[in-house]
């Protein structure tokens, strides 16, 4: 399956669905801020509102129009990331080993899930739905898990192999940082959460948030197309080892 949009275009999915993560979310808790920070009914954390609380009573429109932005750029963003590797017109990595090949099949599934859960996410809010939302949430975070370890598997070698797309490594390199880092803020998260360590656990909680948008911008650079500002003379000669 392909995206029908021009292959030097495709870098403004991930470019349009992280700046509308962005925006959603600094919207919203400059909102919160500017407001004296209020305490919404049935808010688990006293002192730092999460952003499923303040979406519940506050600018719903603005999440649920800014949530399902963000997850249709992040299904293209997952689908376009690995269409490209194997497209004979961007990457080429043909030769990939065939677990790698279901790797990226299954990260662009999960991605699609992750998509799916975000904007049921944003449709049955916490506080009118809330036990539907604590699953979707669930199944949103483990297709966000799943898609974002996998495309990191799976694009790892451009990270420290020889490589002949300029500026590829680089991307790849802040990718795989902010998953790592995200994972790290995510388990910190949750046990904060379960020993009521309430206010790092609300900061923990914005950060994660904000780094997804990062994330997202990361892939801007994957889907520049290869070649253009340069690869020169020596991406044939390396191009048989970055396929392995």
């Amino acid at each position: 399956m392909r995206l029908r949009i021009p292959r030097d275009r495709l870098w403004l999915l991930p470019c349009i669905a992280g700046t509308a993560w962005f925006l959603t979310l600094a919207v919203m808790l400059l909102t919160w801020v500017g407001r004296g920070c209020p305490r919404y009914p049935g808010q688990q954390n006293p002192y730092i509102a999460f952003i499923s609380d303040i979406a519940a009573f506050q600018l719903k429109p603005l999440f649920l129009v800014g949530s399902v932005t963000t997850a249709v750029g992040y299904t293209g963003t997952m689908l376009a990331v690995h269409s490209a590797r194997y497209d004979r017109r961007m990457y080429s990595f043909f030769d990939d080993a065939a677990w790698k090949k279901t790797a990226s099949v299954a990260a662009t599934c999960a991605g699609v899930v992750a998509g799916i859960g975000l904007v049921l996410l944003a449709v049955l809010d916490t506080f009118r739905f809330h036990a539907e939302h604590a699953v979707l949430l669930l199944v949103c975070f483990v297709g966000l898990a799943g898609s974002m370890v996998l495309t990191t598997v799976v694009w790892w070698e451009q990270a420290w192999k020889p490589t002949p797309f300029r500026g590829l490594r680089i991307y790849c390199a802040a990718s795989a940082v902010i998953v790592f880092l995200d994972a790290g803020m995510g388990f910190a998260f949750y046990t904060l959460m379960q020993t009521e360590y309430w206010r790092v656990s609300g900061v923990l909680e914005w950060a994660m948030a904000f780094t997804g948008a990062t994330y997202l911008w990361a892939f801007v650079g994957f889907l520049r197309v290869p070649g253009e500002g340069g690869g020169g003379g020596d991406r044939q000669a390396l191009l048989g080892e970055t396929r392995r």
